[in-house]
């Protein structure tokens, strides 16, 4: 199978592509699953329910007969009663029937495919319109030829059950006439069971079978080409250049709201020429020393640059430097492992301002 594009869809369907396809309601529903469900409801219910089916419909028959033949102008005078209790037998008779095929119909639709609905599989298309198209999907399709498939076994089924069944009981059709109304309707029961019984052992070989094809066919639809899956890649995680360009700018504005913060430094350790490390601590400050910038060549240029211009002073340390650099994050205090070196400098740096407070008093 191929698409317009004549690429071949080898790769299987994406999340995305198989909720796509729920959303338009093109799930895996076996119809002949539904069908078997409903039957085996309807007959089990009837076999269940033949006493009550009965005696409603004796007790009705009793009392029409009874008041009809004592006082027959009351049907005459308000024939909508005699409607309304007509209706209201046939409901009780078939009611439980038809309550109990709805019933499993919806439960096995629902174990099927869950809950799903959907109206975009209703909504008018143009393409719809199209014969050659809609003449190919009905007659020239895997399910189409699955449907003839289908169609002839359910045939051969009952025409074979039938006979066999017609063949067997049928020289009891000539003993109904010495059976009275009970004896009849219990051998006729019994042979609809029997009938009932034998075609849905292979009518559910034939569900399953169906339901498995069901499900093969569908994903087979979603399958998806190779430009497909990049497609789907492109928007749904955004066009790669247009992501490294955003990530771009989210670096440089954050390394610029990191530059904005060495005027605020205490002292920036520094290797001479390849790391700059911007620390912030004030005496009386609780915990330790925070890092606020970080930077390798030419962004630790950067910071020795702000620094110098600050007059923020500048140790050169390049084992602390590196070691800084290398086990720190910004916005976060240092290692403890580094407290005692780093309160060496911050110790150096205090001598300095103190010195410097001096030296501006006289």
């Amino acid at each position: 199978m191929s698409d317009d594009s004549g690429q071949d869809k080898t790769e299987e369907p994406s999340e995305k592509k198989k909720q796509d396809s729920r959303e338009k309601g093109e799930v895996a529903h076996s119809r002949e699953l539904d069908s078997l469900g409903v039957i085996a409801a309807a007959f089990g219910t009837l076999a269940a329910w033949f006493p009550g089916m009965t005696r409603h419909a004796s007790d009705f028959t009793v009392r029409m007969i009874k008041e009809g033949g004592n006082n027959p102008e009351t049907f005459i005078s308000d024939p909508l009663r005699l409607l309304e209790d007509s209706m209201m037998v046939v409901l009780m008779i078939v009611g439980p029937l038809l309550a109990a095929s709805a019933l499993v119909a919806f439960s096995l639709a629902a174990a099927q495919v869950g809950f799903v609905w959907s109206w975009k599989s209703m909504e008018p298309k143009l393409e719809k319109l199209d014969p050659i198209k809609g003449l190919k999907g009905k007659v020239a399709s895997k399910q189409a030829f699955v449907e003839f498939l289908k169609s002839m076994a359910k045939v051969v089924i009952v025409g074979v059950v039938a006979y066999k069944l017609a063949i067997l009981w049928a020289p009891g059709l000539t003993e109904l006439a010495w059976k009275g109304l009970d004896g009849s309707l219990l051998w006729t029961a019994s042979v609809m069971a029997r009938l009932v019984g034998f075609i849905l052992l292979p009518m559910s070989a034939l569900a399953l079978a169906d339901f498995g094809f069901q499900r093969w066919n569908t994903n087979d639809k979603m399958k998806m080409t190779r430009e497909d899956v990049k497609r789907e890649h492109k928007e749904s995680d955004g066009d790669p250049h247009m992501k490294a360009k955003r990530r771009g700018k989210m670096m440089a504005a954050s390394q610029n709201r990191m530059l904005a913060e060495v005027t605020s430094a205490t002292v920036v350790v520094t290797n001479p020429s390849h790391y700059a490390v911007a620390l912030r601590y004030e005496v009386g400050q609780e915990g330790a020393p925070i890092v606020i910038a970080t930077g390798v060549d030419l962004m630790a240029e950067k910071i020795k640059d702000l620094a110098r211009t600050a007059g923020i002073p500048r140790v050169e340390n390049r084992p602390l430097a590196r070691a800084l650099y290398s086990t720190s994050v910004v916005g976060h205090p240092i290692r403890s492992d580094l407290f005692e070196a780093v309160a060496e400098v911050l110790a150096f740096v205090f001598k300095l301002r103190a010195r410097h407070a001096g030296a501006s008093a006289r």
